[in-house]
């Protein structure tokens, strides 16, 4: 399964920015509305307290009202009881919350031992009608809000990751891991700027590790290519030598076979020791598959393997014409080997190379990649030519192997007589 990329910094700075606008400041704006209602009617209970409590201790200051339909309650209001519901006066002693519709009323209840019962009346119907349109006023401007705020994440996101992209400009012009360019300069932000100095840092080490890889690749093949000669050299010696026994020259065409293996390895390890713009050229694909195929025909010989090269077209590719060679020579030796097949066929296409045969297949490893002797040169060589390796079974029951090397950008696909 495709691992699912994590969204972008930017996109995560817009959404922080869209957040922020539409649900934390309606949030707080919401919630210091709803401490300023409580606040309020917290005040009027307090006065509706007072109040009661003085009306008790002198009743003669006040113009009291009796309630029409409660006998010995009476009333300090200072508008109408017609629209208040009875149901208020019927509490007990305290002070209480009524609403009702689109009115409220808070009440201060208290009764006297001879019958009478003293009410304080408020009404805060503005108060809960200004509750509402806050409410509405709050998703209003949530939504305008919203909308301001993507803007403003759209703007300030771009200008916040400025030095970043910029920085990432510079990465990707001296990514061929030059000491004397470098990320960190002055006027940078000081974030950015630490950054600078690892990525410079980093790269000096890749570029020391990479420069001591090449130098032991190319000191380790050199040395290696002398007793390598030596041993080809009497190889072809005890070749002519007619008094050979059967047994010997089975073994003389092992150690032919190995020699000829570790020249190839030799190859392959000085070529990746070089820098890539230095063997890079245009040549036909068809002509380097046909001689590495010529090279390669003695591995077959005395055997039941059938050899074929298949061209459905001429490819031109600018790249390294012996790396090519060398993954050719790989790929079917391998199948010669330990493929255990009888046909191996090696068709060219418009933008790839393919290798086939008919035998027991490769395993797979954990991660599903194909495994197999000699694939990690071949896929080395491949990367450093920016070219893509590709395996898979030829049968649905696995039998039979098929690796492709895809050219990216082939240069021409011109008709040949093969």
């Amino acid at each position: 399964m495709k691992q699912k990329r994590p969204p972008s910094l930017r996109l995560r700075l817009i959404a922080a920015f869209v957040f922020l606008g539409v649900a934390l400041g309606p949030l707080v704006s919401g919630a210091m509305l709803w401490v300023s209602y409580t606040l309020e009617e917290e005040a009027v209970k307090a006065t509706v307290q007072e109040r009661l409590q003085h009306l008790l201790s002198t009743p003669e200051h006040y113009v009291l009202r009796e309630h029409p339909r409660h006998p010995k309650v009476y009333v300090l209001s200072s508008f109408e009881l017609e629209g208040v519901p009875d149901r208020i006066f019927s509490r007990a002693d305290g002070i209480h919350e009524f609403e009702l519709g689109h009115r409220a009323w808070i009440v201060g209840l208290a009764s006297l031992g001879d019958g009478r019962r003293y009410a304080v009346l408020e009404d805060i119907s503005s108060i809960e009608r200004r509750e509402w349109v806050s409410v509405f006023i709050v998703l209003g401007g949530a939504a305008f809000s919203g909308y301001v705020a993507l803007w403003f994440g759209f703007y300030f996101s771009r200008r916040l990751l400025a030095p970043l992209t910029r920085l990432a400009g510079r990465l990707g012009e001296a990514n061929d891991l030059a000491a004397e360019v470098r990320l960190a300069e002055e006027g940078l932000d000081e974030e950015v700027l630490v950054l600078a100095r690892a990525l410079d840092e980093y790269r000096w080490r890749m570029s020391e590790l990479l420069a001591r890889e090449r130098e032991f690749s190319a000191d380790a093949s050199h040395e290696l290519r002398t007793p390598l000669t030596v041993i080809r050299q009497a190889a072809e010696l005890l070749a002519e030598d007619a008094a050979l026994s059967e047994r010997s020259r089975r073994a003389l065409v092992r150690i032919e076979h190995a020699s000829a293996r570790m020249a190839e390895t030799i190859e392959t390890l000085l070529m990746l020791a070089r820098e890539p713009a230095a063997t890079k050229e245009e040549f036909d694909v068809v002509d380097v598959a046909r001689e590495a195929l010529a090279h390669i025909e003695f591995f077959a010989e005395g055997s039941e393997i059938t050899l074929e090269l298949l061209v459905l077209a001429h490819p031109l590719v600018h790249g390294s014409p012996v790396a090519l060679s060398v993954i050719v020579a790989n790929l079917v030796r391998n199948a010669i080997q330990h493929a255990q097949c009888h046909r191996i066929t090696v068709r060219i296409e418009p933008d790839r190379l393919c290798v086939e045969d008919d035998g027991i297949g490769m395993p797979q490893t954990a991660d599903g990649a194909s495994g197999g002797r000699g694939l990690v040169m071949v896929r080395r060589l491949c990367e450093r030519e920016g070219w893509e390796l590709r395996s898979s079974a030829r049968e649905a029951d696995g039998r039979g192997t098929k690796i492709e090397v895809v050219f990216f950008r082939p240069f021409a696909d011109e008709p040949r007589s093969s």
